[in-house]
């Protein structure tokens, strides 16, 4: 498994995908899953102890660098992690699962809270907005908890750039 470790695994919820929670030095790794649409919990103030009840109780496999955390009884699903970069994280995590990149997940969850987005119409964000970004976007999405307004600008491509450097292809 190139050199990560694996404890156990469960199954996942009715999606059929694996939902995570990451430590508190893997803030970047939870954002990066989050652009992708993965269901990523992340708080850096977030203890080990409440790291673990958290993966138990909702059934996510912890994401770390920390051997002694692994090493912990209460501890069984969880990925030990190599690499302190973010594209190589990312890369591990995503052949580890079987996860796919693709255009059409990708935005689907805020990037501060985990919440998945709805769409909104262009309307309902009018006035939240800079002119230039209402005048030449028609899609919109929204956080129901935090109501961050999201958008596909300049800001999509580069990151569909940054997964493709990392070595994750991204599919239409």
């Amino acid at each position: 498994m190139k050199g990560d470790m694996m404890k156990q695994t469960f199954d996942q919820d009715n999606s059929g995908e694996p939902r995570f929670v990451c430590d508190d030095h893997m803030g970047k790794l939870a954002r990066y899953l989050r652009v992708a649409g993965y269901d990523a919990v992340f708080d850096s103030a977030m203890d080990n102890n409440r790291l673990i009840q958290i993966s138990l109780d909702e059934k996510r496999y912890i994401l770390t660098r920390d051997r002694r955390l692994v090493e912990r009884r209460l501890v069984r699903y969880c990925l030990l992690l190599k690499s302190d970069r973010w594209q190589d994280q990312i890369k591990t995590v995503a052949e580890h699962f079987g996860l796919v990149f693709s255009k059409s997940r990708m935005f689907t969850r805020c990037l501060e809270d985990n919440t998945p987005t709805v769409r909104v119409a262009k309307e309902d964000v009018r006035g939240r907005l800079w002119p230039y970004t209402y005048v030449h976007h028609d899609e919109f999405r929204m956080c129901p908890a935090c109501h961050r307004i999201y958008w596909a600008g300049s800001h999509v491509a580069a990151m569909y750039t940054r997964f493709e450097e990392a070595g994750i292809p991204v599919v239409d």
